[in-house]
């Protein structure tokens, strides 16, 4: 019985402390008083308690113990709620939660990994510029000087093939290391995932992906995709735009949204929607790259494998590059990774006809054969 007591004691200082650590506490004092002076009267009074006056203490006991547990509950509840959802925990609540883990490096070197793909020069100025007034934005924050909410919903146009996937993945780690988003996760998308074949379930279906992305980034490829041209009244692409709106919205500081697709038809696509274009009011557009750059490409991917190329390999490479890009349909950097897996097929025979140790260079007739091969 007397452990009981203590309990109910410590309940009540434990939500004093953790409510109002800052705040009088008299009636505390007067509460703790009280029961001191009736556990003393309990053991004094000893086996002339009867039963019943044990079972009414022994209930009121534990009742006091879980009217205030559950009301430090409820209340780290609703502070916590309110810091996940960008609003104001309340202000003398310790909250009893791990923080998030901090950066493990700086912003600059994951900018410094931007600065070293290869091409793409113009996009990485803007995302320079982007990123150097997040940074300033964050200093005046901290001498708390007027900050101008920014849109971080962007539009990537270009062809296929140019990085727009991988630029918007370093986007999230710089984003995360800037903490301007929690995880910067990469959540990539196109209508396929969001758009479903029958009513009431295309919602569902994009609500589960924006859920994904939240604290990250959602990038939506060949955006365009998801607006009818016909304009039909059950046209489930519509749907999915409105609820990504909706979401974007309600959670407009936990969650970047990226569009991309070819430049005419991203533009007729923004141009759909008003909430469209009032949030998505940066566009960064990647250029194709050029034979050479491919060259450098095509080199770093083989490097990744492993693989040593010949010397002069870029005097045939080059030329096949120029004739093949004229196709519309040209894939820019995947065509050289679709290049180096036939490489590593006519390779392979190769080595296999006429075996050798060495299983890590590309012979220059491997190269023309592979060439030859692709369409």
């Amino acid at each position: 019985m007397v452990a009981f007591f203590i309990l109910v004691v410590a309940a009540t200082v434990v939500s004093a402390l953790i409510l109002n650590p800052k705040e009088p506490v008299a009636w505390l004092t007067q509460a703790v008083a009280w029961l001191t002076q009736a556990v003393a009267w309990l053991i004094q009074a000893g086996g002339s308690v009867n039963e019943l006056t044990r079972k009414i203490i022994f209930a009121a006991a534990i009742l006091c113990v879980g009217a205030s547990l559950t009301y430090i509950a409820s209340r780290l509840a609703r502070g916590q709620q309110a810091a996940y959802a960008g609003g104001t925990s309340i202000p003398n609540l310790r909250m009893l939660r791990v923080p998030d883990q901090q950066p493990s490096r700086s912003p600059q070197s994951a900018v410094d990994e931007l600065d070293a793909m290869i091409g793409l020069a113009p996009v990485k100025d803007e995302v320079n510029k982007l990123i150097a007034r997040l940074q300033v934005e964050q200093k005046r924050r901290e001498q708390d000087l007027p900050v101008t909410p920014m849109s971080l919903h962007m539009v990537f146009t270009g062809p296929p093939g140019v990085g727009k996937t991988q630029v918007a993945r370093a986007l999230g780690e710089i984003y995360r290391l800037l903490q301007v988003l929690r995880k910067g996760q990469l959540v990539e998308v196109d209508r396929a995932d969001l758009v479903a074949g029958y009513v009431g379930q295309t919602a569902i279906k994009t609500l589960d992906k924006c859920k994904a992305a939240l604290d990250g980034i959602l990038f939506i490829d060949e955006a365009y995709a998801l607006a009818s041209a016909s304009g039909a009244a059950h046209d489930f692409g519509r749907e999915a735009i409105d609820t990504l709106i909706k979401f974007m919205e309600d959670n407009r500081d936990r969650i970047v949204v990226i569009v991309a697709g070819y430049p005419t038809e991203m533009r007729r696509f923004i141009s759909t929607n008003p909430g469209m274009a009032s949030r998505f009011t940066k566009t960064i557009e990647f250029p194709p790259y050029s034979a050479q750059e491919l060259c450098e490409i095509f080199r770093a991917m083989a490097t990744a494998q492993h693989f040593k190329l010949p010397v002069g390999f870029e005097t045939k490479l080059v030329p096949w590059i120029n004739a093949k890009a004229k196709s519309d349909d040209w894939g820019n950097a995947r065509e050289m990774r679709t290049l180096l897996e036939k490489v590593r097929e006519v390779q392979a025979l190769r080595i296999v006809k006429e075996p050798t140790d060495d299983l890590t260079m590309i012979e220059l007739t491997d190269l023309l054969q592979a060439m030859a091969a692709v369409r």
